[in-house]
């Protein structure tokens, strides 16, 4: 449950000069995390409230799913999308870079294969999206240091980010969550912000909010969802407001949506 503290600093974001823009992440915030990734839902009722607050808000969601998969379980009209941290958008920005994807479904492939032979059990665990491979071990923690010993020699031009018990290998390209969010600002002309996350990379997502408050005078609004001991302590350093669940994001969300009105 929201404190009434809480609950006021999301009226005043309500009441702050627009336009605003929300930006959430994806996994582990408006879905709850599961064991198989595929599994994962975004609640009913929290595409309902997305769908009421973009009547009267920018909506976008920027997550590490591939941009098809992300338009699929967000399939909200008015929201904009950024996937695979931030390599893929559902509109044009220069600011999103381009991917060779044939050049890059060889690297990937490659990289495959490497953890495949220095760890075959690995291949149950292995998940490819549009412009990354992603090398799962929540449901297998042992695997861990298997993984990060196959990681640890790249190709040129792929780079390692981890997630929340998940290795993944992408473009080293100059993108991000922090990027697409200054995108989303910029494509907006936002002056107000409400920004959701709960994993490491969300914290470029906060920090570039941050940047937007200090230089040009945005109402920011930080929340960090914590789950557990896999949460990022800069995650919780950064935030406004500490929420425990998707659940209680969704609180945010409701709340937010009767302070605009809708």
């Amino acid at each position: 449950m929201l404190t009434i503290e809480a609950i006021e600093r999301i009226k005043a974001l309500a009441a702050a000069r627009g336009p605003l823009l929300v930006a959430s992440d994806l996994d582990g915030t408006l879905a709850p995390i599961v064991a198989n990734a595929s599994e994962a839902r975004v609640p009913p009722g929290t595409l309902a409230v997305l769908d009421r607050v973009a009547q009267k808000a920018k909506v976008a969601v920027i997550t590490g799913r591939d941009l098809n998969t992300a338009r699929r379980m967000v399939p909200v009209e008015g929201v904009d999308v950024v996937g695979s941290h931030g390599l893929e958008a559902s509109f044009d920005d220069p600011l999103i870079p381009g991917v060779d994807r044939v050049a890059l479904s060889a690297a990937l492939e490659q990289v495959e294969q490497q953890v495949i032979t220095a760890v075959p059990s690995s291949f149950l665990h292995i998940e490819r999206k549009a412009v990354s491979t992603a090398f799962h071990f929540r449901k297998a923690p042992d695997l861990e240091g298997p993984l990060r010993r196959a990681l640890a020699t790249l190709p040129d031009g792929l780079r390692l980010r981890e997630g929340k018990m998940v290795l993944e290998v992408l473009p080293n390209a100059d993108a991000g969550k922090g990027v697409a969010l200054t995108a989303l600002i910029r494509r907006y002309r936002a002056k107000s912000m409400l920004v959701l996350g709960d994993d490491a990379t969300d914290v470029a997502m906060f920090e570039a909010a941050l940047e937007a408050s200090r230089k040009d005078g945005l109402h920011v609004l930080l929340v960090g969802v914590a789950g557990g001991k896999e949460t990022p302590p800069r995650i919780v350093e950064l935030a406004d407001l500490v929420v425990n669940s998707p659940a209680e994001a969704l609180e945010v969300l409701e709340t937010l949506a009767r302070a605009l009105g809708v």
